[in-house]
Formats: C-alpha cells, sequence, structure tokens
C-alpha cells in the first residue's frame, strides 16, 4: 500500500507545477499498487484550493473529488484519536512539522509500506521514518 502526500497530488494535477513530471512518474510506477490518502489529505486539499482560488464552496468540494479521482487514490478513513496519540509518541523522534507528522503516521496506520512525498522534511528524514515506522520515503532525490 502506497501512502501518497497532498503535494504529489496538487503536482499532479497542474500542468504548470515544476514537479508535476515527476508526480506523473511516481503515480505511473506506483499504478500497480494501491494507493491510498487519508481525511488529513481532503482537508489540505481543500485548504490549499480555498486559498489560491477563487471559487464557490460546491466547486472546491467538485476540484477536490476531481483530484482524487483523477490521482486514482483511495481515501481510508484514520482515527484522529489514535493518530493523535501515535503522533505524540513519535514527535520527539521525527521531529517533524505537525502536518507532515501527522501524515507520516497516518500513512503508518493504515498500514502503508511506502510514502511517496515531494516534503524536503519527511525526505530528509527517510532513513528514520524507515528504521522507527518501516516505511520507505519516495519522493525527492
Amino acid at each position: 500500500m502506497i501512502y501518497v502526500d497532498t503535494n504529489i497530488l496538487i503536482a499532479y494535477i497542474n500542468p504548470r507545477d515544476k514537479l508535476h513530471s515527476k508526480a506523473e512518474s511516481l503515480l505511473t510506477q506506483y499504478s500497480g499498487d494501491k494507493r491510498v490518502i487519508s481525511q488529513l489529505v481532503i482537508l489540505e486539499l481543500y485548504s490549499v484550493f480555498s486559498r489560491v482560488m477563487n471559487i464557490s464552496d460546491v466547486e472546491l468540494e467538485a476540484l477536490v473529488n476531481y483530484t482524487i479521482r483523477k490521482c486514482g487514490v483511495e481515501v481510508i478513513i484514520v482515527d484522529w484519536d489514535e493518530l493523535y496519540t501515535r503522533s505524540l509518541r513519535y514527535a520527539n523522534k521525527l521531529k517533524l512539522r505537525t502536518l507532515d507528522l501527522l501524515h507520516v503516521i497516518a500513512s503508518h496506520l493504515l498500514g502503508a509500506k511506502t510514502l511517496i512525498s515531494f516534503d524536503k522534511d519527511i525526505n530528509s528524514k527517510g532513513d528514520l521514518i524507515n528504521k522507527l515506522l518501516g516505511i520507505e520515503v519516495v519522493g525527492l532525490p
């Protein structure tokens, strides 16, 4: 199972994004695998799109749904209480920003073996994430 970070989805659907080709390549590379996101990714998509676009609530919902379908990811619900508890446990070990920590722990709770992300901090801690949680981080060279 592959957990897909928000920045991959955004780069994939925006052909003008400087990481668009890399996002296409990664999603193609893992097309045979189950690709998942948590509701945290959905929330982040709503937040990002609402800040950069002047659209109605209906259009915003449609854009988020389009993004999910276009990227071929499945939404799996993470238990917020468990996400909170586990994030507390790993915060001092991983030393990531809050959203990054939540994505890493969400991927762990969902049973992902790989996390694809363009986040520099997540990628820089890839070896540690793999050692502590058994998740391979892929995205940036």
